[in-house]
C-alpha cells in the first residue's frame, strides 16, 4: 500500500452517568490505538454516530474492542433485533452488529477482542456462557469487572492463530462470559487449560479473528495486531 492502512477502533458509550454527570462521552482504552500504531497502521476511533456501511468502505480493517457484558436476551442465542434496547449498551451492540455485517460485505479484516469476540460469535448464531464461573465450576479465574488475570492458552494445531502465536502463549484475561456453542462458519482457534474457548476464527479463510483476552495489554499484542495489518496489506 502507498499509505498507512486505516484501522477503525470501536468505542464504548457513557450517556452521562459515569465519567461526568450530564455529559455524553465516547471512550476506549488508549492501548488499542497504540497497538494499531505500533503495528504500522493508522488508528481511527469509530463511534455509533458514524454510518456503519460508510465506515466499512473508509476503513481497511477493524478492531471491535472490549466492553460491557452482553445482555441475557442475546447470550443464549435468542433472536434479537439489531438494536436490543435504548441503553448505551443496546445502542453500541446494535451498531457493532451492523458494522460486523458491513465489514464482512466489504471483506475487511477484523479482530474482535473480549466483548468483540463474544458479539462476533453471537451475531453469527452461536451462544455464550452468561456466567462462566457458574457454567464451568472448575474454570480458571478469567478476571472480569476490570480485574485482569494471566493464564496460558493453547492454539489449535494448523490454525492461522497458531502460526502467529505458536502452540502456547500467556495472555491477559478479563471476562466473565465466554463462548459456549461456536457459531456455524467459525471454529475454535485456542482454548484455556480449563477448556474454555479463548479464540475463534472464520472457517472459510476470511481474515476474521476473535480473542477472549486483551492482546493490546500483553505480549501477544505485537503478533496479533501485526497479523491484522498483514491481512489488510495482502488484500490491498
Amino acid at each position: 500500500m502507498t499509505r498507512l492502512p486505516t484501522i477503525g477502533i470501536t468505542v464504548s458509550l457513557d450517556p452521562g452517568t459515569r465519567i461526568r454527570p450530564g455529559t455524553e462521552y465516547l471512550y476506549v482504552s488508549r492501548a488499542y490505538a497504540r497497538a494499531v500504531r505500533d503495528a504500522g497502521a493508522l488508528p481511527l476511533l469509530v463511534p455509533p454516530d458514524a454510518d456503519a456501511a460508510c465506515a466499512a468502505r473508509v476503513c481497511d480493517g477493524f478492531v471491535v474492542t472490549g466492553g460491557a457484558m452482553l445482555p441475557t436476551a442475546l447470550v443464549g442465542g435468542v433472536a434479537a433485533p439489531a438494536s436490543v434496547g435504548a441503553t448505551e449498551e443496546g445502542e453500541r451492540i446494535g451498531w457493532d452488529r451492523r458494522l460486523l455485517d458491513c465489514a464482512r460485505a466489504e471483506r475487511r479484516p477484523l479482530l474482535g477482542v473480549c466483548y468483540g469476540m463474544q458479539l462476533l460469535n453471537l451475531h453469527a448464531g452461536g451462544t455464550l456462557h452468561a456466567d462462566l464461573a457458574r457454567a464451568v465450576p472448575r474454570a480458571l479465574d478469567h478476571g472480569g469487572n476490570g480485574r485482569v488475570c494471566e493464564h496460558e492458552i493453547a492454539t489449535r494445531a494448523g490454525s492461522p492463530l497458531g502460526a502467529v502465536l505458536g502452540a502456547k502463549a500467556r495472555v491477559a484475561s478479563s471476562h466473565r462470559q465466554a463462548v459456549d456453542r461456536v457459531a456455524t462458519g467459525f471454529r475454535v482457534a485456542a482454548t484455556a487449560p480449563d477448556g474454555v474457548v479463548e479464540a475463534v476464527e472464520a472457517e472459510d479463510g476470511a481474515a476474521v479473528l476473535g480473542v477472549a483476552w486483551h492482546p493490546e495489554s500483553d505480549a501477544t499484542g505485537r503478533a496479533i495486531y501485526a497479523w491484522l495489518v498483514r491481512c489488510i496489506e495482502e488484500r490491498a
